[in-house]
């Protein structure tokens, strides 16, 4: 059995201008796990963002928890607010921004997993 307690996995923080918190909960990368699946969960700060960008062989599918913001996946922008899953497929450009006044933090899953290294802190 793997458990992970949010509370206790290490931050990554991005760099400006896309400065978010970052924490990955699970990947074969740290736990041994499917290679099918990665997640973790994202926390944007007002007028934060993540960085356009796109995953080849990778679908990022989103939960949100809490927040409001929006979502742009290819030509298509849609408003998130909590309780809600959106999908971007394999290859398409996409884009979290949050444009409220609060927090907007959401689980996000890969699959297959394998973007989730990235975050990933390294020990030396």
């Amino acid at each position: 059995m793997i458990s992970v307690k949010v509370r206790d996995v290490t931050s990554f923080w991005t760099d400006s201008p896309n400065r978010r918190e970052l924490k990955v909960l699970l990947s074969p990368e740290v736990h041994g796990t499917s290679p099918n699946l990665g997640m973790g969960i994202v926390n944007i700060p007002p007028g934060g963002s993540g960085n356009s960008h796109a995953h080849l062989d990778t679908q990022e599918t989103w939960f949100i928890i809490s927040g409001f913001g929006k979502l742009i996946v290819g030509d298509e922008e849609i408003d998130l607010e909590p309780e809600m899953v959106v999908v971007a497929p394999k290859g398409i450009t996409h884009q979290i921004i949050n444009d409220s006044q609060g927090d907007l933090k959401a689980l996000f899953i890969f699959s297959p997993a394998g973007p989730e290294e990235e975050f990933i802190r390294k020990e030396d």
